[in-house]
């Protein structure tokens, strides 16, 4: 899922849906039922005739999120999600992104929100273009000794710095 939305906005919510499962060979039957259930797990079941364009923001991120995911694949890649949502909205796509690594797929994630590497089972953090730190959050707290992935963030660009300079 692209930082910058895959949905079609000329269509609406079910149309994506429909266009989506189909690119993703998923069998024909099963479309509406998979794509209804979609919907109402993730609240949009009233906005199924609405043009994607009229969804606000984070509607549009769940929705997306949803259709990369609606195949089943084992792994999917997210570019910054939740770049530009408020903070509930960043909640409840997070919640989205557990509900997906609890059916078995392993999720990527990139961001710039370092409060939501806390989030995740596994970090990789890059400076200057190389990875800087892998590890789990805890871990990495703890060999920084520190309180928060900011910290974290923060100790390796000062580090990483000091030594070129």
């Amino acid at each position: 899922m692209s930082q910058k939305f895959s949905l079609y906005e000329d269509l609406k919510v079910w149309e994506n849906i429909r266009l989506f499962a189909g690119i993703y060979r998923m069998p024909e039957n099963e479309i509406k039922t998979l794509g209804d259930a979609m919907l109402s797990k993730i609240g949009l079941m009233a906005m199924r005739e609405s043009m994607v364009c009229d969804l606000p923001l984070g509607w549009k991120q769940r929705l997306a999120f949803s259709v990369a995911i609606l195949h089943k694949p084992s792994i999917v890649f997210l570019d910054e999600p939740t770049g530009g949502v408020d903070p509930i909205a960043r909640r409840q796509f997070w919640e989205l992104i557990y509900g997906a690594a609890r059916e078995g797929i392993t999720v990527f994630v990139t961001t710039h929100y370092m409060d939501e590497a806390e989030y995740c089972d596994r970090v990789s953090i890059m400076v200057d273009g190389r990875i800087a730190a892998l590890d789990t959050p805890l871990r990495l707290k703890d060999y920084y000794k520190v309180e928060s992935m900011d910290e974290v963030f923060r100790t390796l660009v000062d580090k990483n710095g000091k030594e070129e300079g």
